[in-house]
């Protein structure tokens, strides 16, 4: 006897029904068992067979019988008894931990990505339905990257990933996700660590431009993380005018991230030239920055420095009027009658306790171990260095953008 492919489903119910006695299933409940994912099918049939509130969960509610099927047993017996007493949707969805919105879910993306927490308040649910992958294939990775992203920050923020992810191609790990959820969630805070934000998260961001923040962000970060360096103990001409133009020294830590954001250059990542003895100052003309210029004092035994390089914004050659007024500006400083040392180290040292104090009102607020090592609540094999976390965050910014 010849039976089509399609009809093998039907067959394995009537089979199993037959077995245990139960009820029928009805047309539309046996087209939907037939679309659950194969490997997830036989645990959902035999569920729906047990009771025929339970088989309309299959239509009315594909996501919730996938979860009383896979999900921890406590919350799935508790959620089986309201199904079977004819309680509302919302009581079964409230009991298995799932959002009313996971009505939407096709039967054909019921998957294990369902049972991880999820935002289902007022910030997400209304608005979660325009934002929702179009193919089967992509709603794994969109339901996990909503759920890190809910974990991470709060639902607004889950939202953006929402619809980013379905903008974009999926990154391939959501480890970027999940720091760009502590990024985003210190955007609205006040701690040390939004001193060196030069770009804050809001929801009007492309994915590939809030993954640059944050990375700006995290090397910024390194200055809080690090020993400051030792005064160079050289003091700069007083007059500070050459013209049209002024110069003023750029500090460590904050002050470098808030120039390099000014002048879209790397200055955020000069923790290591301070160190070894190199100073910046910001070169303005009318009170507006027009360029940086490094100099170097390693090495230097009688207060002269050295000019490593000057630049104007995002980089370009410096115009000749401003070489000529650093020129000028540089004619200006006095030879000392005695040496003068300079301390230069040969790296940036980590200061003792910086990691976890960093992180520390994150975790406060998200219900974490103090000194849990790393601030990612989601992900783990991270060690307590940002670099890792710029890693992990960098390939969202090259993600392309879906077809339509």
């Amino acid at each position: 006897m010849e039976m089509n492919l399609h009809d093998a489903p039907v067959r394995v119910v009537e089979r199993v029904r037959g077995a245990i006695g139960a009820r029928p299933l009805g047309a539309a409940q046996a087209a939907a068992l037939a679309r659950f994912p194969r490997r997830r099918r036989k645990a959902v049939m035999r569920l729906a067979l047990r009771h025929p509130y339970l088989a309309d969960l299959l239509v009315s509610f594909p996501a919730a019988i996938f979860a009383m099927a896979h999900g921890p047993r406590r919350r799935t017996r508790a959620a089986q008894t309201l199904a079977m007493e004819g309680a509302a949707l919302k009581a079964v969805a409230d009991a298995l931990g799932l959002p009313m919105w996971a009505r939407r879910v096709p039967v054909e993306a019921c998957c294990e990505e369902l049972l991880l927490p999820l935002p289902r308040g007022h910030d997400f649910a209304p608005y979660v339905g325009n934002v929702m992958p179009r193919a089967v294939r992509d709603w794994p990775a969109w339901l996990m990257a909503v759920s890190v992203a809910y974990r991470t920050c709060d639902e607004a923020f889950a939202l953006w990933v929402a619809r980013e992810v379905c903008r974009y191609c999926a990154p391939a790990s959501v480890d970027g996700i999940a720091v760009l959820g502590v990024w985003a969630w210190h955007s609205r805070s006040d701690g040390a660590a939004v001193r060196y934000m030069p770009t804050r998260w809001h929801r009007g961001m492309a994915i590939r431009s809030a993954a640059e923040a944050a990375a700006d962000w995290l090397r910024g970060l390194r200055f809080e993380l690090s020993v400051a360096p030792a005064p160079i103990r050289v003091v700069p001409p007083v007059d500070t005018a050459v013209g049209a133009y002024t110069f003023h020294p750029v500090g460590w830590g904050a002050p470098l991230v808030a120039e390099g954001a000014r002048m879209k250059n790397c200055l955020a990542t000069y923790a290591w030239e301070y160190v070894r003895g190199s100073r910046v100052w910001s070169v303005h003309r009318d009170g507006v920055p027009v360029a940086a210029m490094e100099l170097a004092f390693g090495g230097t035994r009688r207060g002269i420095p050295r000019l490593e390089q000057l630049q104007g914004v995002a980089n370009a050659e410096a115009p000749d009027d401003v070489w000529a007024a650093a020129y000028a500006w540089l004619a200006r400083w006095s030879l000392s009658e005695e040496e003068i040392a300079v301390a230069v180290g040969d790296d940036v040292v980590r200061r003792d306790g910086a990691w976890t104090q960093l992180w520390r009102p994150y975790w406060t607020a998200k219900g974490l171990p103090a000194g849990g090592g790393v601030p990612l609540p989601v992900t783990s094999g991270y060690e307590p260095d940002v670099d890792d976390m710029i890693q992990a965050v960098q390939p969202l910014a090259y993600l392309n953008q879906r077809r339509r």
